[in-house]
């Protein structure tokens, strides 16, 4: 405690200093130039636009909410993980109490459901979606599009609930040179900068940098884990923008390199701090590396004569690396996946009948290995079988497909998007995705949309789910590259209002409901018995996810923004072992999430304070006694976080706190004091792991817009 107060005194006392250098300097060039400062202020006018944080779209007919810039600053947002505290629609947790690893929840069902681009280029695919979400800063973005139901068969068949895209900074359109520094009272470091630089009249460069340190030891709730892995990670982005209005070309090309190391677990100054020797101690430690090269071009250019036609073509490689050790456990893997989509996009007669046809190849090679040397004593005293020996895991996956889509906005008020894709697949054969979205302007004020469709994905089951390895479970892995493609049908409703309050102002009311049916969807089943851990095809079972949800945005007065929302789950799994089947509430997935964000902001954005408030329902927690274990919940919980920040032209500064209430899991790993224990678990979280968390940092931009 002391050192986080003394931590927080001296994050006060620098930002105050800045705020005074700041204040200074303004008040010199103010004495040096009274005369020129005030021949501008008469002379000019200044005209502000302001976005709300979460912004939901009344223009398209996908649901689709928009977190903007505005809304990735209203908390620290070091990377992706920490910039959906705000939406109701996407939750991040934790996947297990070692790795840091989070995942992101859409639709109460885990992120592998929702198709992750990049600027519509796919990514956090496969190995790479593991870590994936800590890998893109959020200081690198413009928005992040969050569209739920089925969506566009443009981008392939993956999307089940949903797509994310990522919208990156545009070296044609950003500052020449942004630095943003960040600093908890974990003694967590990250910078994060973006420099633009025009090279020639239509080509501009941009670089992205982005790294972090935290090697500090924290052990606050005393179970001689680490409570965050210790992480070095470095990030590098090249972006090249070419653009020829004239000609009708536009090319953006990009290569990027990360590299990111993580020691978890046990630490031997944890059992220092709590006076525990070490002698004859064998320390449960987790170690992970991660390795990451991406390149991607995408090209498009004008056709023909007519107005909008034109030709995209999209192109993009991926190498992954990763080589990690949970306890005895190994898990190493390299994927290599290239990605090809070529797209045409006419218009009929120049009237609102619009399609978009093309053709697409996709390749993913996975070579990886899993073991566990761990001996435990499950079965039966003096029996002790040895876990999963080495065992490589390799398969290869070509997609080749063609799709056509077809938008219609002809008739007044309505919107209609149809696609169908037809893909084989060299492991799965034939794959039809048909997909529908309407959009109905019922009036000025009353907006209605419906969407059906399907969608297909590939299982990587020992990497999306990493967090298992954070356990003494056995790992099943007999028919794990016998298991089949997941297939699931998604339909969706939404009804969206927009209410006149007061002084010409609305609010912005949006209730949706959808619904995600499996044909085929892989089991992860840790709850047959409490030691182990099994995969397989559910088959034709009923399993389903339902989502309710309601929002509300509105400026209830000038610089006064509310956001609140209200989401409800239901979800069914059904679990075998080969003599039975029992159907059951998903474990993990909270029932409900309430959530309230309020804003203010001075004139001219001088000074803004934001406010959060999350409340989270109840999950069921896995069983330990097998299928007729007694139903056990964990309770409700809230979450708040609160954050200032003083803006100015050049220079923000921003202070804020995460969990102010201090609510946390307690003991969120299981039998951590033996941790070579069959019933060791870290796998079982359902919330904070963390204490409150005290951040500062400071946003520097140099030069104007190009």
């Amino acid at each position: 405690m002391a050192k986080r107060i003394k931590l927080f005194h001296s994050i006060i006392i620098v930002l105050f200093l800045s705020l005074g250098i700041q204040s200074l300097i303004a008040q010199t060039q103010t004495e040096q130039a009274p005369d020129s400062i005030q021949e501008r202020q008469l002379q000019d006018a200044v005209i502000t636009h302001y976005r709300q944080g979460t912004i939901l779209s009344s223009f398209s007919p996908f649901k689709t909410e928009t977190i903007t810039t505005t809304g990735l600053k209203k908390m620290a947002c070091c990377n992706l993980s920490e910039s959906f505290e705000n939406s109701a629609s996407a939750t991040v947790g934790f996947t297990d109490a070692v790795s840091g690893a989070k995942q992101i929840q859409l639709l109460g069902l885990s992120g592998i459901y929702t198709q992750t681009l990049a600027e519509n280029i796919p990514t956090l695919r496969g190995l790479a979606s593991t870590y994936g979400l800590s890998y893109t800063p959020a200081s690198w973005l413009e928005s992040i599009q969050i569209s739920k139901g089925t969506s566009s068969v443009v981008n392939g068949y993956e999307s089940i609930t949903g797509q994310m895209n990522l919208e990156f900074k545009k070296p044609n359109f950003t500052e020449p040179l942004f630095v943003n520094l960040y600093l908890d009272d974990d003694l967590h470091y990250e910078g994060n900068v973006t420099a633009a630089v025009q090279v020639a009249e239509n080509l501009w460069t941009g670089l992205l940098l982005s790294g972090m340190l935290g090697t500090a030891v924290h052990d606050e709730n005393g179970d001689n884990f680490l409570d965050m892995p210790k992480m070095k990670y470095v990030n590098a982005y090249n972006r090249w923008f070419y653009l020829n209005g004239e000609k009708g070309i536009q090319s953006r090309t990009g290569i990027r390199f990360l590299y990111e190391d993580r020691k978890a677990g046990q630490d031997s100054l944890c059992h220092v701090k709590h006076n525990i020797p070490l002698e004859g101690v064998t320390l449960w430690e987790s170690f992970i590396t991660n390795k990451n090269f991406t390149a991607d071009n995408k090209t498009g250019f004008s056709v023909g004569d007519r107005e909008g036609q034109s030709i995209g073509i999209i192109n993009s490689f991926t190498r992954h690396e990763q080589n990690s050790t949970f306890g005895e456990k190994t898990f190493n893997g390299i994927q290599n996946s290239y990605y090809l989509n070529v797209l045409f996009t006419s218009f009929v007669n120049n009237t609102g009948h619009r399609y978009t046809a093309g053709a697409s190849f996709a390749y993913d090679n996975y070579d990886t290995e899993f073991d566990d040397t761990q001996l435990l004593n499950i079965i039966s005293p003096g029996i002790i079988p040895p876990h999963t020996e080495l065992t490589a895991i390799n398969r290869s996956e070509a997609i080749s497909g063609a799709f056509a889509e077809y938008t219609n906005t002809s008739l007044a008020g309505l919107t209609a998007v149809a696609g169908l894709r037809t893909d084989y697949n060299s492991r799965f054969g034939w794959l039809v995705t048909p997909r529908l979205n309407v959009k109905y302007d019922v009036n000025e004020f009353i907006i209605v949309r419906a969407s059906a469709g399907r969608g297909y994905r590939s299982p990587n089951a020992l990497a999306e789910n990493i967090g298992l390895m954070a356990s003494s479970r056995v790992f099943d892995i007999s028919n794990i590259n016998d298991l089949d493609i997941e297939k699931a049908w998604n339909f969706g409703g939404n009804l969206a209002f927009n209410i006149s309050i007061w002084e010409n102002r609305q609010a912005k009311l949006s209730i949706d409901y959808f619904r995600t049916s499996f044909q085929n969807q892989i089991i992860i089943d840790a709850e047959r018995n409490r030691n182990s851990v099994f995969f397989y095809n559910s088959g034709g079972s009923a399993n389903y996810a339902n989502a309710w949800q309601a929002d509300l945005s509105a400026t209830l007065f000038k610089g006064f923004d509310l956001f609140a929302a209200f989401r409800y789950n239901n979800n069914r799994i059904t679990y075998t072992d080969g003599t039975q089947q029992v159907k059951t509430d998903k474990p993990l997935v909270s029932g409900y999430r309430g959530l309230v964000n309020l804003s203010y902001a001075t004139p001219l954005r001088r000074w803004v304070f934001d406010v959060t408030a999350q409340f989270n329902g109840p999950t069921r927690l896995p069983g330990l006694n097998g299928y007729d274990s007694e139903k056990i919940y964990s309770p409700a919980f809230p979450v708040c976080f609160a954050q200032v920040t003083r803006n100015s032209k050049r220079f923000d500064i921003y202070l804020g706190a995460e969990n102010l209430l201090g609510y946390r899991q307690k003991d969120p790993i299981r039998k951590w004091e033996n941790p070579f224990d069959h019933d060791f678990d870290a796998s079982m979280v359902w919330g904070p792991i963390n204490d409150v968390r005290i951040y500062g940092g400071i946003r520097l931009r140099i030069g104007k817009l190009y």
